[in-house]
């Protein structure tokens, strides 16, 4: 656990450093990936329910456990596994492990930064919320620039590789949740069909 708060504080501090070096043999566990993710997700929780009554735009009732986690994980696991695919293809060094873990590192700034911007809320006015999006949004650009030179370092990619496997990893994650809702409705239509032919069968007798 020790190792992996020193590896936070470093993908914060000296980022290039720490894509290079989660490259060693034995340097990251997956269990890293999946704390991060978990820190991330209790960040969001936490933040939602300290965000001041001004600046809160759902009431509780609106607000979903379940939904919170997939808005986190969903877009971080399928980033992960586009990127690897296409970088795989396009001869991209990085190993399924190191795009995971270094994937899930670059939600490091979103996990600790969180907490603190959304207290701003309970202290600014409502036409001070500039304040509150901009450090908010600039998180979420760190967020991404990590991704970025994650891409690059990991994959060993130029600049103008870099930026065009982005795109394609992109495609890619749109292409995944294009087959995943059109497979969830196929399944939720089958269980439908399932449970209606079962009541069906039942009323006739």
């Amino acid at each position: 656990m020790i190792a992996t708060f020193k590896m936070m504080r470093q993908v914060l501090v000296h980022p290039i450093d720490f894509y290079h070096d989660i490259q060693e043999p034995g340097r990251i566990k997956w269990r890293q990936a999946l704390f991060i993710v978990a820190l991330a997700y209790i960040a969001r929780m936490i933040a939602i329910l300290i965000t001041g009554y001004a600046f809160e735009t759902r009431e509780i009732y609106e607000i979903s456990f379940v939904h919170e986690l997939i808005w986190i994980v969903v877009p971080w696991l399928t980033w992960t596994v586009s990127n690897w695919g296409v970088s795989a293809i396009l001869e991209g060094e990085g190993k399924f492990k190191e795009v995971f873990v270094g994937s899930a590192f670059a939600l490091v700034p979103y996990a600790i930064f969180n907490i603190p911007i959304t207290l701003l809320t309970n202290i600014l006015a409502l036409d001070e919320s500039s304040i509150y999006s901009f450090l908010i949004n600039f998180t979420l650009y760190w967020v991404g620039w990590l991704l970025l030179l994650k891409v690059r370092i990991v994959h060993d990619f130029e600049l103008v590789k870099m930026v065009w496997i982005t795109v394609l990893s992109i495609v890619g994650i749109l292409i995944i949740w294009f087959i995943g809702i059109l497979m969830f409705g196929l399944v939720n239509q089958l269980i439908n069909f399932v449970v209606d032919m079962f009541k069906e069968i039942n009323f006739r007798r």
